[in-house]
């Protein structure tokens, strides 16, 4: 098999610095396609959400790569772990892997990037105006239990069309004015002005 960069988008971390069950099903995947990839490279990213910033004593990414240790060490013993523990958004996430990406001279084909289900369209179409590419890339969406789906259907019920609509006002590619403008908004929900409910 064919060594891939199989990268696992953070979600807001339980009160008690432990992955919540969102992110407990997420990692099961790239688990299974590391195992699946020799010499595949894991990267686990996210700080913690832009809302809780003050609320975390650890990052998403080290508490991802703590479950993994604990839950699939020997599976992954052949995998490169990489963490990225400064990021607060998905837009950030895919603008920092879209510089890891060039600096480390990889290929998009060998990318997978995995998410959550009712989640995993807005990443793809992020992925395609941060990018300029979505030809190749692997997208998965992991599986939300049954307790959590309902407030998904509500949640992102608007997002998509939302998302959207902001980004056909971009030209692909132009990742730091898409970075800024999400920045920008991350100022304003911080600050009670706009009103987000996690995702």
């Amino acid at each position: 098999m064919m060594s891939k960069l199989i990268v696992c988008l953070g979600y807001n971390l339980q009160s008690d610095n432990s992955v919540h069950p969102i992110l407990e099903n997420r990692l099961k995947d790239p688990a299974r396609i590391c195992i699946e990839n020799d010499n595949s490279t894991l990267l686990l990213m996210g700080s913690s959400l832009y809302k809780n910033s003050e609320k975390h004593t650890i990052s998403e990414a080290s508490a991802m790569k703590e479950y993994l240790k604990n839950n699939f060490d020997q599976e992954l013993k052949y995998t490169k772990i990489l963490t990225e523990e400064n990021t607060t958004s998905t837009v950030e996430q895919l603008c920092y892997l879209k510089k890891f990406i060039e600096t480390k001279k990889l290929s998009y084909a060998d990318l997978v990037i995995v998410s959550s289900q009712f989640f995993g369209d807005r990443v793809k179409l992020y992925a395609e105006y941060i990018f300029d590419v979505n030809e190749g890339i692997t997208f998965v969406k992991s599986v939300v239990s049954e307790d959590f789906v309902e407030y998904f259907q509500k949640v992102e019920k608007d997002k998509p069309k939302q998302t959207q609509d902001w980004l056909n006002n971009h030209k692909k590619g132009k990742n730091q004015l898409i970075l800024r403008e999400q920045k920008e908004f991350q100022a304003k929900v911080k600050k009670g002005e706009v009103s987000q409910e996690v995702s």
